[in-house]
């Protein structure tokens, strides 16, 4: 039974002074249970969200692989609140903008993009009926994989979860995953689901622990691996650096394969532990004949790919010599959010 709540105000209240939890208050609302509808409701609001549904479904809404992805839900001016905490910004994978609903899932989606993941699906439709699997359409790799995986009113029915309809209609309500990512371990391509839901939502919400084991439910359906992210742990500082770390994306496409940047880090990774970071930068830089700004920009993406062993976890301060530790981090990210076989 879903936990009784004597004062909702109370609770919505803790929820609106955690800085995560803003686009999440409407799962305490519903806690009470299904809104009762009428058998006597017009048809006409049913047949009007079934078109907005459609509509989105053609303007490719929630499809689409790699830079052309669309997100189902979209950043929009009349989406936005005063109190919300959406973020339009890049973490470093797509040529795209991502649509983040919140910081959580903006600072989440960081650390996986540094952790070394290739694609990022934000708010990926778990479709209620029979549909494609989430990894076709990019590659030849999944050919072997089904056709088709089940739909989420199927996976909700076996688990005994309501899966939901649109308020005051009988359409079935598309659910999202929050973050969908798609990474390499070792040969393999995997596709790692996560759900980002603030602490102080679950804790209080049963239906927010619905939503997240639904999340999970089809993820091993479709043989990807779930993390719950509640953003209890994240580390602040490490967030701040890799948000300054991040490169372009189309900078880090032309360079990152060139002689000339791995003739930078070279020099670089020799001066770093003895002179401070700005200096070995610059002298790196001028090596191999770029300005102070491509030097800069050459360092930050060396750190972001691994090339460079810094520990991003402190405040990186660039008049004093280089601070390792940084495999360390990565290392113990990878076990938290890919699970103990990673390699």
């Amino acid at each position: 039974m879903p936990p009784n709540f004597p004062d909702r105000l109370s609770a919505n209240s803790i929820a609106v002074q955690a800085g995560y939890s803003v686009p999440y208050l409407h799962l305490l609302n519903e806690e009470d249970g299904p809104r009762s509808r009428s058998s006597s409701e017009p048809t006409a609001y049913t047949r009007r969200k079934l078109n907005q549904v459609a509509r989105a479904i053609r303007l490719g809404h929630g499809q689409g692989r790699g830079d052309s992805y669309q997100p189902w839900i979209r950043i929009r001016k009349n989406f936005s609140s005063p109190t919300s905490h959406q973020v339009f910004d890049s973490v470093g994978i797509q040529a795209r903008n991502h649509h983040f609903l919140s910081k959580l899932e903006f600072h989440t989606a960081l650390l996986i993009s540094y952790l070394g993941a290739t694609e990022l699906r934000e708010c990926l439709p778990l479709w209620p009926f029979e549909h494609p699997h989430p990894d076709a359409g990019l590659d030849s790799e999944w050919v072997e994989r089904q056709d088709s995986v089940p739909g989420l009113l199927e996976i909700a029915s076996n688990a005994g979860i309501d899966h939901g309809t649109y308020a005051g209609t009988t359409v079935p309500y598309i659910a999202s995953i929050d973050l969908m990512f798609r990474l390499q371990q070792g040969p393999r391509w995997r596709l790692l689901g996560i759900s980002c839901k603030p602490k102080d939502v679950t804790e209080k919400s049963a239906r927010a622990q619905e939503r997240i084991e639904l999340d999970r439910l089809y993820c091993s359906a479709v043989g990807a691996h779930h993390v719950h992210e509640d953003g209890a742990s994240l580390n602040t500082e490490l967030i701040q650096q890799l948000i300054v770390m991040r490169p372009a994306v189309t900078f880090m496409r032309l360079n990152r394969q060139t002689a000339r940047f791995h003739d930078f880090l070279g020099s670089f990774n020799e001066l770093a532990d003895v002179c401070p970071l700005a200096d070995a930068a610059l002298a790196a830089g001028r090596k191999v004949g770029v300005g102070q700004e491509e030097s800069f920009a050459f360092f930050r993406l060396g750190a972001w790919l691994h090339l460079i062993d810094i520990d991003l976890s402190q405040r990186v301060q660039m008049r004093k010599p280089i601070k390792r530790g940084g495999t360390s981090v990565i290392e113990w990210l990878r076990s938290r959010y890919w699970g103990v076989n990673h390699d």
